[in-house]
């Protein structure tokens, strides 16, 4: 018993050096992209600090967002209710599994388009304008409003709704399944320190997390990297996630998936919704 005590102490004291560590890049990321942490608090209502860095048709691009998870079919989904009926034809062999929402912004460059849906595969993404910000950093910054719906399959119709009645429905189900969730979610920040990126729910868990980018940070990266030498060696990471696990009887964690690319370490942690999972993932390039 002692050797599990002492393995849960280790576990906890990494978690609490990752969880400070991430609040700080949190802070980082709000005051080197309060203009667009800003733009986002004004189309979406609320605020986020997951941005992560991309290319889009061999543009350099930013992506400020949040998203909503629901994998499994079921005709009380937030998701599924969102989109029936004008929007989509929804069955258990063809439904939203995802839903992201966020502002994708061009560094000296702009979107093909401004306003549109375009349709790739299972997934539909919606534009709906855009903000030009001159930053004294980076020059012209156009940032497009989107939103992109996941589908279980691949998209076949026509989509007729418009851009805007599309991207008005997607922000409005992310604020609903937020408020659902308040209680939750405030245990995230008191946890943490900073907002939710994506909010999962499976059946009767709910898991919310942040997704941190971590060519964003060379410290960050570097200090991870350090941390788990003698678990991944020479393995350098690139995205870290901090989450917390409700709805399911928590219990300690600790893998490293080779194949994947992933370590995932996490344990119990007691909050005012109840006994949940307080976890990092962590995937190397």
């Amino acid at each position: 018993m002692a050797q599990v005590g002492n393995e849960e102490q280790i576990i906890r004291e990494i978690m609490n050096a990752l969880s400070g560590s991430a609040r700080y890049m949190a802070d980082e990321i709000k005051g080197t992209f309060s203009k667009y942490v800003d733009i986002y608090r004004s189309v979406s209502g609320f605020e986020t600090q997951q941005i992560s860095l991309g290319t889009v048709e061999n543009k350099r691009v930013f992506l400020v967002q949040s998203s909503i998870t629901e994998p499994n079919y079921d005709p009380g989904n937030y998701l599924v209710n969102a989109f029936k009926g004008g929007f989509f034809n929804i069955n258990e062999n063809f439904f939203p599994t995802y839903l992201m929402g966020g502002i994708e912004c061009y560094m000296q460059s702009a979107p093909s388009e401004s306003t549109g849906v375009k349709v790739s595969g299972s997934m539909v993404s919606i534009y709906n304008g855009v903000e030009s910000v001159e930053d004294k950093d980076m020059g012209q910054v156009v940032c497009a409003k989107k939103a992109s719906i996941k589908f279980s399959d691949n998209v076949t119709s026509e989509v007729s709704a418009s851009p805007g009645d599309l991207f008005r429905v997607a922000f409005d189900v992310i604020n609903n399944v937020r408020n659902r969730f308040s209680g939750i979610r405030d245990d995230f920040v008191n946890t943490y320190g900073f907002e939710p990126g994506d909010i999962t729910l499976t059946g009767n868990e709910v898991m919310l997390s942040t997704l941190f980018d971590l060519s964003m940070s060379s410290t960050m990266r570097d200090y991870i990297q350090r941390v788990f030498s003698s678990i991944v060696p020479g393995q350098v990471p690139e995205l870290m996630g901090l989450g917390l696990l409700c709805g399911a009887q928590p219990d300690l964690v600790f893998s490293y998936d080779d194949m994947e690319r992933i370590l995932v370490l996490g344990h119990p942690h007691k909050v005012s919704s109840g006994d949940c999972l307080k976890y990092s993932i962590i995937k190397y390039a």
